[in-house]
């Protein structure tokens, strides 16, 4: 089975501080998932995604605007390219979800909306944990539109960009993560915005949504784990994405034509 992976976008500014080239916190997940074996038998590449030009820390709904043509286009890009199985597309933001599954003959994935689905199926609420408040706003809208807006008992966040914390993970070697205090100060916001969901918010399910946050399951689960919460399952979008992929493949189905139709579309419903 092979899988191609497909990043929000690219620009050169945002690894210009990288000490290792090619490093970036999606390539760490991915080892991540290999180790635990979850790539038995899966090639998995990696596309670097549609070259943006200049950076910025926003990820508000202007940016997924922007970044979400370039998603389409890769997309399309490959399967038509005949090399692939399935295509999961990183990132939290969702990024032309509806018209990616339009377009694509095989079977297309989105991070966030396999979380989601992830989650509603082993509990009842679930809370996503984000990075900033407009990506909050925009996943609570990916929920409403995916049919799953009464399991979602809330989106929480940190208040700190994917850039930062990706910039952080890139210089740190993951061992060595919890002593920095910059990267322990983001980590324990993350496993206290995780209690409060569930103190407060009665969540019964935790996921963890930006790419860089999900570089951090092991210290938070730890951190859950140790603070009495160890029967709090938590969530990692990529991976759920990744087996979702594998799942539909062996299944030997695609997204459903009459749920995301396009003018070519054969046998029309008579009404909507």
């Amino acid at each position: 089975m092979r899988i191609i992976s497909i990043l929000p976008y690219r620009t050169k500014k945002i690894l210009a501080d990288t000490p290792e080239k090619g490093i970036s916190a999606t390539f760490e997940l991915m080892e991540k998932m290999r180790e635990r074996g979850q790539l038995e038998g899966v090639e998995m590449d990696i596309d670097e995604g549609y070259d943006i030009g200049d950076m910025t820390e926003s990820r508000d709904e202007e940016f997924l605007a922007r970044i979400t043509l370039g998603n389409i286009t890769k997309v399309k890009e490959y399967c038509h390219a005949g090399k692939y199985d399935a295509i999961v597309c990183v990132g939290t933001m969702g990024m032309g979800f509806f018209a990616a599954r339009m377009v694509s003959k095989i079977p297309v994935l989105t991070a966030v909306h396999a979380g989601f689905h992830v989650a509603s199926l082993i509990g009842e609420r679930f809370t996503l944990i984000e990075a900033t408040d407009a990506q909050a706003l925009i996943a609570r809208h990916w929920a409403q539109l995916y049919g799953l807006n009464s399991k979602l008992a809330s989106v929480r966040q940190i208040s700190y960009s994917s850039t930062y914390m990706s910039r952080l993970i890139h210089k740190t070697r993951k061992e060595e993560r919890i002593k920095v205090p910059e990267l322990k100060k983001v980590i324990d916001e993350v496993i206290a915005q995780c209690i409060k969901a569930v103190d407060s918010d009665r969540a019964d399910t935790l996921i963890l949504g930006c790419t860089p946050l999900q570089c951090f399951e092991d210290e938070v689960r730890q951190g859950l784990d140790e603070s009495g919460y160890d029967e709090i399952p938590l969530v990692c979008e990529l991976s759920a994405a990744v087996e979702m992929a594998k799942a539909m493949v062996n299944l030997k189905l695609t997204q459903a034509p009459r749920a995301y139709p396009s003018d070519s579309l054969k046998a029309k419903p008579e009404f909507r």
